[in-house]
């Protein structure tokens, strides 16, 4: 039997048409399944379509949707439903930061951090879990960060809405395991993303600052995240359950020593 065979499922991933949301449509598509594209850019949505049908000839889609905005979800998932039947695999991956000192934080920023990072994911799942329970099926897959175990990210604004995530995978599982419904959440840090590149420069110097962080000594890649995803929207991961993995090479708990 084929290992990580998603023939016949669909996945929906927001902030898919680029970093670590398209480092995990590219796996999943390869694998099978069709793919539905979110995002806010047209431009590199339809960029990262194109790239996901060079990978495979199954349906795919990108579609325009501001993961904030409960209307225009509400619209997307209509769409998604209407054209693709069903959802199988979600993986709410769009996510927003920005460096602001709490002393100095506009409240839009933490209104946007929210929207975003937390509403974004409550408004998919809540959208597409009558679907999933009537099919007796659905994988859920959040992407959080690292920074809830060490407070980094540009602000308190992030840590504390990609904490608020955990929450919603510890509830999740605990309201609808029983119905079909199997959720666990990705925590990366530093991966090499458009995101990261806003904050940290793509020079030797930035890099060997970052690398030295890592006990792997090098910097994630959206491949590495997406080869997790993978494994956790597949049956293979089929016994685990509201889990929170910590795809960090080591970096939180797991220090050079000095001199090495």
């Amino acid at each position: 039997m084929k290992k990580f065979d998603l023939s016949g499922r669909t996945a929906v991933i927001t902030g898919g048409n680029k970093g670590i949301g398209l480092g995990i449509a590219r796996p999943l598509a390869g694998a099978g399944a069709d793919i539905v594209i979110i995002g806010r850019d047209i431009e590199s949505g339809e960029k990262a379509l194109s790239g996901i049908r060079d990978i495979s000839s199954r349906k795919s889609a990108f579609l325009k949707c501001d993961v904030g905005v409960y209307d225009e979800v509400k619209e997307t998932c209509d769409i998604i439903l209407k054209e693709f039947k069903k959802v199988d695999i979600l993986v709410c991956n769009a996510g927003w930061t920005t460096n602001a000192p709490l002393e100095t934080m506009d409240i839009k920023v933490w209104d946007k951090a929210v929207a975003i990072n937390l509403n974004g994911v409550f408004y998919f799942i809540r959208c597409l879990i009558n679907q999933m329970l009537d099919n007796k099926y659905g994988n859920i897959i959040i992407v959080g960060s690292s920074v809830t175990h060490n407070g980094a990210g540009g602000g308190l604004h992030y840590p504390a809405t990609k904490a608020a995530l955990s929450g919603i995978v510890k509830g999740l599982s605990y309201e609808f395991l029983g119905r079909g419904i199997r959720a666990n959440l990705i925590a990366p840090a530093l991966i090499d993303t458009p995101m990261l590149r806003s904050r940290y420069p793509d020079d030797e110097k930035t890099n060997k600052m970052l690398k030295a962080q890592v006990p792997l000594g090098r910097i994630g890649t959206p491949e590495d995240m997406g080869n997790l995803a993978l494994f956790l929207a597949s049956d293979e991961s089929g016994y685990l359950v509201g889990q929170e993995i910590l795809a960090d090479g080591g970096r939180i708990q797991y220090r050079h020593p000095k001199g090495s």
